[in-house]
């Protein structure tokens, strides 16, 4: 669909090239025909300040939305923008199919030349999308005005983005607030790819600005971050970039200084080809520019986020995460951010999950990503991970979905039980606990092997929680703790295979009761010590919290579970499952 529309687009592009509404670029010029398809605008438009455009509203508006459809931009992002001028540009690019955001900084006299009674100043996103969720949070500031960071999450090119503005301070030492405000932005992705652009008021001259290495850099859940016009060589020259080199921390300037202060940034590991574009928006000759900042136009193709060997890992970050389902029949995701610790939560799954049973142990596809396994109502589905842990169309697993009514019945993908290298699912009935052996995938499609399910575990499987841990033992195959529903005591069975579980060793530091700690899941090692660790709700009054429960030594294969670290505060009594 999107190839469709790029095609279209370069015609009128085309068309448009003979009437073009920008005089070229310094530099490095982007031909909007031929850029990379996921493209950003940011430009900070000086809407209450000495540089305030003399234009009015109407034709002001007309100019930004000219450059915007001309660029086919799939996100716009304004600085310096008066509440006004947001409404009018919004009101602009709705037919357009754009959803828009808005960041209040403070109010301020010098935006009633656009009129409105609304004098708010502060940040705007626009996103080619029917609908996005809004995130906001000013930086810690030292008694100058607020500084936002403003961020949408939602599809972006046909990929759940988070995209993210800011307009850093010079006055925030050491660094404008960019680690501050990373850290808001690693959070609320939650795992997926970003876009981060902006004003960042850093941009030495001439080239590299220390002050930007936190994005650069980049966090684990973000992952390191390529610049927009990192490989524009016409400004290579400049102090601190190597003239053979093939990316350089420099750039066109974007104000009349010759400095950089406007910025794209883009996580490295879900695009490449970046290119950037400064420019000055063409004016009437009796007009003053439209902003003292060049407009800093962005493109980039998307790249596909492959697998890691974490277990647990939906998001390709190389972390462990976890599911929930909600009692509203939503699924969401909690993206692991080390440590035990979580970023907020993602919805990953709209309607249709009441009473599901969900796990991810195990690439069910072939496409070397974890996916996700789900029993809904009587029926067994394989949700393919598209790589940052958003699900495609779900897959009837084996072929055969229906068939798991019992309701004692718990289908769990486990990983891989009885060392083939192929993923198996885990199912506690009330006769016991079986292992049903998966087969390769075929033609991306889930199979379970030729081979009749085996009972591995006994009837006192009824009354246990089956919990995955992965491979405790470091024999490669995965192995199970069990949970005593009533005692709360936790149980480990090391795999043998496709053979009976043999003995089982209690966990030290319990007991874990069903009726303190509702629902429990483990994603194996999350803290890194090599010994697997757990999350469980606690319950606290009329409400439940989530804790993190590190595990301890004392012989990998015994161990136990330490002390609880509350890490999600009230809300999980709404939970059903997690997985």
């Amino acid at each position: 669909m999107r190839f469709l529309h790029r095609a279209a687009a370069v015609l009128a592009l085309l068309a448009a090239a003979v009437l073009s509404t920008a005089a070229p670029a310094a530099a490095d010029v982007v031909d909007p025909a031929t850029a990379p398809t996921v493209r950003t605008i940011t430009y900070n438009v000086c809407g209450a300040s000495t540089c305030q455009s003399t234009l009015d509203l109407p034709t002001w508006t007309a100019k930004v939305k000219e450059q915007t459809l001309a660029w086919d931009a799939d996100v716009l992002m304004l600085q310096e923008l008066c509440f006004t001028q947001w409404t009018s540009v919004r009101t602009a690019l709705v037919d357009a199919g754009y959803t828009a955001v808005w960041g209040f900084a403070r109010k301020t006299s010098n935006c009633e030349h656009w009129g409105g009674t609304d004098n708010g100043f502060g940040l705007g996103i626009f996103v080619r999308a029917s609908a996005v969720d809004r995130y906001t949070a000013n930086l810690t500031t030292p008694g100058t005005e607020p500084r936002p960071v403003l961020c949408a999450r939602g599809p972006v090119d046909g990929r759940t983005t988070l995209v993210c503005n800011v307009h850093l301070d010079q006055k925030i030492t050491p660094d404008n607030g960019s680690a501050e405000a990373l850290r808001y932005v690693d959070g609320w992705a939650a795992g997926l790819p970003v876009i981060l652009g902006g004003d960042f008021n850093a941009g030495t001259e001439p080239g590299y600005d220390p002050m930007l290495d936190p994005v650069r850099r980049g966090l684990p859940g973000t992952g390191p971050f390529a610049e927009a016009d990192e490989n524009d060589h016409e400004w290579f020259e400049q102090a601190g970039c190597d003239a053979t080199a093939t990316e350089c921390h420099s750039g066109e300037p974007t104000v009349a200084s010759g400095k950089k202060f406007d910025h794209v940034f883009l996580s490295a590991r879900d695009f490449h080809t970046v290119r950037a574009d400064a420019l000055e928006p063409e004016m009437p000759a009796d007009a003053k520019p439209l902003s003292d900042h060049k407009l800093l136009r962005a493109a980039a193709y998307p790249e596909p986020r492959p697998g890691t060997s974490v277990g647990g890992d939906l998001t390709g970050d190389g972390r462990a995460d976890f599911l929930a389902v909600k009692d509203d029949g939503n699924l969401r995701l909690y993206s692991g951010t080390g440590g035990g610790a979580l970023a907020g939560p993602r919805q990953t799954g709209t309607g249709g999950w009441t009473g599901a049973a969900v796990s991810h142990r195990g690439d069910w596809t072939g496409d070397g990503r974890e996916d996700v396994l789900a029993r809904i109502g009587d029926e067994l589905w394989v949700y393919p991970n598209k790589g940052s842990g958003e699900l495609g169309a779900r897959i009837a697993m084996g072929g055969r979905p229906t068939g798991w009514s019992n309701a004692a019945a718990t289908p769990l993908a486990a990983g891989d039980v009885d060392g083939d290298g192929l993923p198996d699912v885990l199912a506690r009935s009330t006769t016991g606990l079986w292992l049903h052996r998966g087969g390769p995938a075929v033609d991306g499609r889930p199979t379970f092997a030729a081979k009749a399910a085996l009972q591995i575990g006994d009837a006192e499987w009824a009354g246990y929680d089956v919990i995955l841990p992965g491979d405790v033992t470091g024999d490669g195959k995965a192995d199970v703790w069990g949970r005593d529903r009533a005692t709360g005591q936790i149980r480990q069975y090391a795999s043998q295979g496709a053979q009976h579980l043999g003995t089982a060793r209690d966990l030290t530091g319990g007991p874990w009761t069903a009726a303190d700690r509702r629902l429990a899941v483990s994603a194996g090692d999350v803290t890194g010590d090599g010994l697997p660790d757990l999350w469980t709700t606690r319950t606290a009054d009329t409400a439940e919290n989530l804790e993190f429960l590190p595990g301890t030594a004392g012989g990998i294969a015994v161990g136990g579970l330490g002390t609880p670290t509350t890490i999600g505060t009230g809300g999980w009594q709404w939970v059903t499952a997690l997985g």
